[in-house]
């Protein structure tokens, strides 16, 4: 009986079958059984079509390296300090601000932080703001996040929501999607402005109340990215605000990035989240414990580098949690080339940029000439005293108010940040690089 084998192995064993050829024994073993056999077996010394056992094939090495998504588990970065810190302050009762850059591992952090509260039996509800398009659909997304955290295993779908939710003016209904999760939802949408801003309300309280009514005492709620919530409309933190601030059993994670709005919505006089939270800005991983995560995964995956290979790669990354993966990322690719570790992590920066080259072109194409002149002048100038008359003359500016709205344009769009010793830099690592090598040196 002929064994079907799929695959290009299977085609070529297929091929050394036929023709009836066998592998030469001795010495010889390992070899092919002819010249365009590529797999064999190694229990019958037939190629792998005619042997009773399967074809085995040698497994590639899995790059170790993950990037520009969530992680968990032992992809994830060391960050001990901060869980343990953040553990005890949602545990305890005290609301948390976590500040950092996009993609700088806010969300995977925290994420750990739900896992270990939810392990010690504290329930924890998730919402990612920048998912909310409207004040309808945060409506839904913040009652369905309630079922999923705060429903007990026991409990039926429709019994949660029949005992919180029969008092909102809105009627629920329960759904399951695509993935075979329950939704909740309301038709928020026609319900007019009056009804979907007292349904929301009901929303922000029904966390307290449900603590106040069941076995768990200690509730969290995160809510990712809130900033955009101002985006929905200038009235709806406060309002959350008015709820919250009453609570006592309910603690809360708020996780932003964008500066504009943050400072809107937390820091500036008068802000609608002024001083509701333990501020707790996130900054790069401490150096040392980096570099022995970063060495473990490249010796564990079969591709040890030495030390100071990882030290220009996290030099060059300034420790940005998402940057530095991606970067290793490529730098594992190349691990094994025959070159001294600094020409290693230039030809691994190399072959990055060169993937990133579409999304730095987009950008590049999408700001305005002024905005292109600063970002060229931040780049080869740094980025003190923008305004002054000595920087504006070398960089080739222009007037003070065409820098300044350059630099205001630059910010909403996240591409450039005032530090906290009011130097602007351009908050992405690799579009600054790309900047520097591409538009001021002329490399292609």
């Amino acid at each position: 009986m002929r064994r079907s084998i799929t695959g290009l192995a299977g085609v070529r064993a297929s091929a050394c079958a036929s023709s009836g050829l066998r592998r030469r024994s001795g010495s010889a073993r390992a070899a092919m059984c002819c010249a365009s056999c590529t797999v064999t077996s190694s229990i019958t010394g037939t190629c792998g079509k005619s042997g009773v056992m399967p074809v085995r094939v040698k497994q590639l090495p899995s790059n170790p390296f993950r990037f520009g998504r969530i992680v968990s588990g032992d992809a994830f970065t060391d960050r001990e300090a901060d869980i343990l810190v953040l553990q005890r302050e949602l545990r305890d009762g005290q609301n948390v601000l976590i500040e950092a850059p996009r993609r700088f591992g806010k969300t995977s952090l925290i994420l750990e932080v739900r896992r270990r509260l939810q392990a010690d039996g504290v329930p924890v509800a998730y919402l990612d703001c920048m998912l909310v398009p409207s004040r309808a659909r945060l409506a839904d997304r913040l009652a369905s996040a309630y079922f999923d955290a705060f429903r007990t295993p026991t409990q039926r779908a429709e019994e949660w929501v029949v005992q919180h939710l029969k008092a909102v003016r809105i009627r629920p209904t329960l759904s399951i999607d695509d993935h075979g999760h329950t939704q909740v939802s309301f038709e928020a949408a026609s319900a007019g402005s009056t009804n979907l801003d007292a349904l929301l309300e009901q929303l922000f309280q029904e966390p307290e109340l449900i603590a106040k009514t069941g076995k768990k005492k200690r509730l969290v709620v995160i809510l990712d990215e809130f900033q955009d919530l101002m985006e929905l409309g200038p009235g709806l933190l406060r309002q959350l605000r008015a709820v919250i601030q009453h609570q006592q059993h309910v603690s809360y994670a708020f996780l932003g990035s964008r500066q504009g709005l943050l400072r809107k919505a937390v820091h500036d006089r008068g802000a609608p989240l002024l001083k509701m939270a333990r501020p707790y800005p996130l900054g790069p991983l401490p150096k040392d414990e980096f570099t022995h995560f970063l060495q473990t995964r490249f010796k564990a995956s079969g591709r040890p580098l030495p030390r100071p290979a990882i030290d220009a790669l996290i030099d060059f990354t300034g420790g940005h949690p998402n940057d530095t993966q991606e970067a290793a990322h490529f730098l594992w690719e190349v691990a094994l080339l025959p070159l001294p570790p600094d020409a290693l992590v230039r030809t691994a920066i190399d072959r990055m940029l060169d993937a990133e080259a579409a999304q730095m072109t987009v950008l590049w194409h999408d700001s305005a000439p002024a905005q292109r002149s600063l970002l060229v002048a931040l780049v080869e100038w740094g980025g003190r005293n923008i305004y002054s008359e000595d920087f504006r003359r070398h960089a080739n500016l222009g007037a003070a108010t065409t820098v300044q709205r350059a630099v205001q344009t630059l910010i909403e769009r996240e591409l450039v940040d005032l530090d906290a010793n009011g130097v602007y830099r351009i908050k992405e690592r690799f579009f600054e690089e790309w900047i520097r090598r591409r538009i001021v040196r002329g490399e292609l």
